[in-house]
């Protein structure tokens, strides 16, 4: 029963099924989804292009033309200008500063003025006093002024004609904004200047006359720059000069008071002679060690008892001293010879040792001279170096009161030479500038004009309409979509099954009111054997037949449905006299006492037929009277009238037995309930059948009706045989592709006379 049902699945399972089992999408469903709601997708499509068409041929066309300017990246300059004021940049920051320079209120403002452009309509709303179509349906252009004011939130003041001016030429310069664009494209040092006019000729005139103004503005603002920059070099080359002037004189006069002479080397007097003093220090101070040392030597002979002086090289030296040595040698030899002949009292004897020793006495006077003059050298150098030091010591305090005095003189040469320095620089620069006066080119250039075009460029008609078109196409599909995902309805088996596990018994075709020309649906049925509609009510006697339970056929089936209209009266009848027309005994029975429809149907109206009242309760308030035989198809049906309490009746032996007798007279017992919704019958009448068979009508009743329906049949144990599917549009029904019987329902088979 329904307890057994399968889980529900957690995604809806509406007719918007575009996905399959597995999760994969399904193209063909997505198709037929759309080809089912094609002419809403047609129809959102048409209104959207029919409403751009209409808006496109209200608009008024506009022109675009476009100048194409190049910023120079190659320097042609005279002169060093870019010392004083550098070019453009070639980064992306300056190119951007130069768009926005064109876009500049300032700019615009003067190509305002220079075209008059306060007075074009085109641009002034206060001149303009056409309007489009469009414009009637603003509704703040039907409000006076005062109110238009309050609900903007403007507030007008009272101004003056100046400031009246002033703000229409504002406006004025907003609104060729507006139509101005200017773009630098990728990778290039070209800008792109673009203006939208309802003119051709006058944008064209507007953008070349827009980049002239701007080639214009550069050269003046170079002008005044370069005349700027004359003027305060000229002014800082005067001061500089006075400054020079100034520093060189207090450089000289400190010079002159601090007897700061300089030689050609750039050093003082005093400098040279304390290196010349120094020098000649340094010398004494080696004379007076080499004399010290021939000092010494020679008074280390003396010590040592060498008086001959041969230890002394100026002794040895001296050419007198040699002379003198020569003629001892020979004094010597000649005393020799006389003393083999004579002795030592030998007058000639005595006379060569007095020559010897005169000779001898000349040598060593000569050694004293010799000696003497070395310690006199000695002397004379140490007086010397004691007096180059005496004056090296006055000098270096004379220098270091020099230097003091150099310091500042230092100091004075440096800011001098700054001066000078600075000065040359501004006279150079000044020289350069007043040299390129008129020599100035601009930073750009145009490299096209604009030329006056010869097709609009707004509106896009073929653009705006297939754009239309193609949001049109979207809407209708978003539309389509929408709409099968709030269809509520269910429209085959599958979706039954998914949901409650449900088997479909069979699908009833709708009939329409001129196929039944004011007869009843079980009349069609009898009158057309071989139509779809009685083909549909044999497949469900067969599905019924495969309704088994405990492997019997049903005999006894009840057929209720969620809510009252759904067709099950229909469903019931047309089935019976599919069965009776088949040769079968069947016995219809009116159960529904709160909505009874028989009568009045099979117009039984003052005609004595048995009622179920009177078989439930035991009397017959018409005697002689016989269940109703209907004669085309010879089944019976018990009619009923309302009651009050039709479950005490249902709950009676009276209403089993009945049951029984029917199940043995008749080969079927057809019992219309009553809707499970509307009243609690059908759950006394259940539980005494052997199947039920639930009706839902197709399209129509709502996914949450039937749920509620079929819970609340779960509280019986009666097998329920499956669904029937009701009133079914078979034309619709075949452009959802489900590919169930109710496709060859429509009127493209070949095998039912419809």
């Amino acid at each position: 029963m329904y307890d057994n049902y399968p889980k529900q699945d957690p995604r809806p399972s509406s007719t918007l099924a575009i996905r399959s089992d597995e999760g994969e999408l399904d193209i063909r469903a997505l198709l037929q989804t759309l080809w089912r709601r094609r002419w809403v997708i047609v129809n959102s499509a048409a209104f959207l292009t029919a409403l751009a068409i209409i808006i496109v041929v209200q608009l008024t066309p506009r022109y675009t033309a476009q100048a194409l300017m190049a910023i120079e990246t190659r320097k042609n300059s005279v002169v060093d200008l870019e010392a004083v004021m550098s070019g453009l940049g070639n980064d992306l920051a300056a190119l951007k500063t130069e768009i926005d320079v064109i876009q500049s209120r300032r700019l615009v403002g003067k190509l305002v003025d220079k075209l008059n452009l306060v007075r074009d309509p085109e641009f002034n709303g206060a001149l303009n006093e056409n309007r489009s179509l469009i414009s009637y349906l603003n509704p703040l252009s039907y409000l006076p002024d005062a109110w238009t004011d309050a609900l903007l939130g403007r507030n007008k003041q009272a101004m003056d004609a100046q400031e009246q001016a002033d703000a229409v030429r504002a406006t004025v310069v907003d609104a060729v904004l507006a139509r101005l664009r200017v773009e630098n494209p990728s990778r290039s040092y070209t800008i792109q200047l673009a203006f939208e006019s309802q003119d051709a000729k006058k944008s064209a005139l507007v953008a070349n006359t827009l980049a002239e103004l701007y080639l214009v503005d550069q050269l003046e603002v170079k002008f005044e720059a370069t005349e700027r920059a004359n003027e305060w070099l000229n002014s800082r080359v005067f001061e500089l000069r006075t400054k020079v002037r100034a520093s060189e004189q207090a450089a000289e006069k400190f010079r002159e008071e601090n007897q700061l002479v300089q030689t050609h080397d750039s050093g003082t007097v005093n400098d040279q002679q304390l290196s010349q003093l120094n020098t000649q220090l340094v010398t004494a101070r080696t004379d007076l060690a080499r004399a010290r040392a021939r000092q010494q030597q020679v008074e280390q002979n003396v010590r040592n008892g060498a008086d001959d002086g041969t230890g002394i090289l100026e002794v040895v030296q001296s050419p007198l001293i040699q002379r003198l040595k020569e003629q001892e040698s020979e004094v010597q030899r000649k005393r020799a010879e006389l003393a083999t002949r004579y002795g030592p009292k030998h007058p000639r004897m005595m006379n060569v040792e007095a020559e010897l020793g005169n000779i001898r006495a000349k040598i060593d006077l000569e050694i004293d001279k010799i000696v003497a003059a070395i310690q006199a050298e000695a002397d004379v150098a140490a007086i010397r170096v004691q007096t180059l030091e005496q004056n090296l010591d006055a000098l270096k305090k004379e220098s270091f009161e020099m230097g003091r005095a150099q310091v500042t003189m230092r100091e004075l040469d440096r800011e001098v030479a700054a001066n000078q320095l600075l000065l040359q620089t501004f006279l150079t620069r000044f020289k350069e500038t007043s040299s390129q006066d008129g020599l100035q080119q601009a930073d750009a250039r145009v490299v096209s004009k604009a030329d006056v075009p010869t097709y609009p460029s707004y509106p896009r008609k073929r653009v705006v309409v297939a754009i239309a078109l193609l949001a049109g196409l979207a809407v209708g599909v978003g539309l389509a979509f929408l709409l099968e995902a709030l269809d509520d309805g269910y429209r085959n088996f599958d979706q039954i099954r998914h949901d409650f596990g449900l088997r479909g018994l069979g699908m009833i075709p709708l009939i329409g009111k001129s196929k039944l020309k004011d007869n009843g649906p079980e009349a069609y049925l009898l009158s057309k054997p071989t139509s779809s509609f009685a083909e549909a009510h044999r497949n469900i006697h067969a599905s019924l037949m495969f309704a088994a339970v405990n492997g019997e056929a049903p005999k006894v089936i009840g057929v209720t449905s969620s809510v009252p209209g759904e067709g099950k009266s229909t469903a019931a009848l047309c089935l019976a006299h599919t069965l009776g027309s088949s040769g079968r005994k069947v016995l219809v029975v009116e159960a529904d006492m709160r909505r009874p429809v028989m009568k009045g149907r099979m117009q039984l109206e003052g005609q004595k037929f048995v009622r179920l009242n009177d078989v439930l309760d035991g009397t017959l308030k018409e005697p002689g009277a016989s269940l109703y035989e209907d004669p085309m198809s010879g089944i019976h049906i018990l009619w009923t009238d309302k009651e009050s309490d039709p479950q005490q009746l249902f709950e009676t032996s009276a209403f089993d037995m009945f049951l029984r007798e029917a199940r043995a007279e008749y080969d079927f017992v057809i019992i219309d309930t009553p809707p499970a919704l509307a009243v609690s019958d059908v759950l006394v009448i259940s539980k005494k059948l052997d199947a039920l068979m639930f009706v839902i009508q197709w399209h129509k009743t709502s996914k949450g009706l039937v749920k509620s329906a079929l819970k609340l049949l779960q509280q019986t144990d009666r097998h329920i045989a499956g669904v029937v599917l009701t009133q079914v549009d078979v034309k619709r029904h075949q452009g959802y592709g489900y590919g169930d019987q109710g496709y060859y329902y429509g009127t493209k088979s070949g095998y039912y006379s419809n």
